[in-house]
C-alpha cells in the first residue's frame, strides 16, 4: 500500500480525533506556558522543547530519515518553511506573549486561526471558501466567544489588550500559514522524517536567538518545575500533538482541521476544572456544543468526499 493509499485509508473520525487530541496538548500548552512565564524564558523554552524532542524521535525515525535523505534535500525549502512558521517562530511568540498577556487573550486570539487559513488557503493555493465553511467559523466562533467571556459576550468590550496580544496575533498569523502549507508536504516523506527534518532546521534557526537571550536576558534556570514544563511541552505539545496535527490536516484539510484550534479554549477550561479546582458553568456547554456544532458542520461535507477518494491532482 503506498503512503497516498495509507492516508486515504484513515477516517475522518480518527483524523477529528487525532485533531482534538493535538487541540486538548496545545490548550495545556498555554495554561503552562503562563503559568511558568516568571520563571522560564520563551526563547529557552521553545529551544530545549524541539532539541529534546529530536532526540527522542531520531532513534525511532532514523529508517526513515535516511531512506528519505535525497527527498529532504529536494524539499528543503519548503521544509525550512514548515520550521519557521510552526516551530521556531509560532512558539517562541506565544511563549513571549503570554509574559504580557493572559491565557484567556491568547485563547480567544487563537480563535482567529480557522477564520484566516481558508483566507490563505485561498490567496496561496485558490481553495474555495464554501458558505458551509462561513457559516461553521461563525457557530464554532460564537462557541468560543461564550467559553472565554463566560457566558456574557458584553464582557468583550471591557478586554484590554496590550504588546502581548500583538505579539500572540503575529503567532496566530505563523500558525494559520503553516496550517496551510502542511497539507501539501511531500507526500513521498514519512511523517517521522518530516518532523526530525523540520525540528533540525527549528533548532538551527532558534539557537543563535537562544544563545543571545541566555547572555544577555535570562538564562533557563534547573528547577522542578521548569523540567515538568520541559517535559510536558516536548512530549505531548510538540511530538505527540504535531504526529496528530499533521496527519488530520492531511485527510480533513486545512480549512476543516483548522477548526479545532477552536477547542482549545474548551480543553483549557477544562484543565481549569480538573487541576485548579474551578467550577464548571452552564456557559462552558453551551460554547462546546457551538464549537463541537461547527466542526460537524464543516466536517460533514470532507467525510462524505473521503468515503469515496479521488486522486490528488
Amino acid at each position: 500500500m503506498t503512503r497516498h493509499a495509507q492516508s486515504r485509508s484513515l477516517s475522518p473520525l480518527l483524523a477529528a480525533a487525532l485533531l482534538a487530541f493535538a487541540s486538548a496538548c496545545w490548550g495545556g500548552n498555554i495554561t503552562i506556558g503562563r503559568a511558568v512565564s516568571a520563571e522560564v524564558p520563551p526563547v529557552a523554552l521553545s529551544f530545549w522543547r524541539w532539541l529534546l524532542a529530536f532526540l527522542i524521535l531520531l532513534p525511532f525515525a532514523l529508517a526513515h530519515v535516511r531512506r528519505d535523505r535525497a527527498a529532504i534535500r529536494r524539499h528543503w525549502g519548503f521544509l525550512a518553511l514548515l520550521a519557521f512558521f510552526g516551530m521556531a517562530a509560532f512558539h517562541t511568540a506565544l511563549y513571549l506573549s503570554v509574559n504580557f498577556t493572559t491565557a484567556t487573550n491568547a485563547a480567544l486570539l487563537m480563535a482567529i486561526c480557522p477564520v484566516l487559513v481558508p483566507l490563505l488557503s485561498w490567496a496561496i493555493y485558490r481553495e474555495p471558501i464554501t458558505l458551509r465553511l462561513v457559516v461553521a467559523i461563525v457557530v464554532s466562533l460564537f462557541g468560543v466567544a461564550v467559553i472565554v467571556t463566560r457566558g456574557a459576550p458584553e464582557s468583550l468590550l471591557s478586554i484590554a489588550f496590550n504588546k502581548g496580544d500583538l505579539i500572540m496575533l503575529i503567532a496566530v498569523f505563523t500558525w494559520s500559514v503553516y496550517t496551510v502549507l502542511v497539507k501539501h508536504r511531500p507526500q513521498e516523506l514519512h511523517p517521522q522524517s518530516l518532523l526530525i527534518a523540520t525540528m533540525v532546521m527549528a533548532i538551527v534557526m532558534l539557537l543563535p536567538v537562544y544563545l543571545w537571550e541566555s547572555l544577555a536576558v535570562r538564562a533557563m534556570p534547573v528547577t522542578p518545575e521548569s523540567l515538568a514544563t520541559v517535559a510536558y511541552v516536548v512530549v505531548f505539545a510538540s511530538l505527540l500533538a504535531f504526529l496528530a496535527f499533521n496527519r488530520g490536516i492531511e485527510v480533513l484539510g486545512p480549512n476543516t482541521g483548522g477548526l479545532f484550534m477552536h477547542v482549545v479554549p474548551v480543553c483549557a477550561a477544562v484543565f481549569a476544572f480538573v487541576f485548579l479546582g474551578e467550577r464548571l458553568q452552564p456557559f462552558h456547554g453551551l460554547g462546546i456544543a457551538a464549537i463541537a456544532a461547527g466542526i460537524v458542520l464543516a466536517s460533514w461535507r470532507s467525510a462524505a468526499g473521503l468515503r469515496t477518494p479521488s486522486p490528488r491532482p
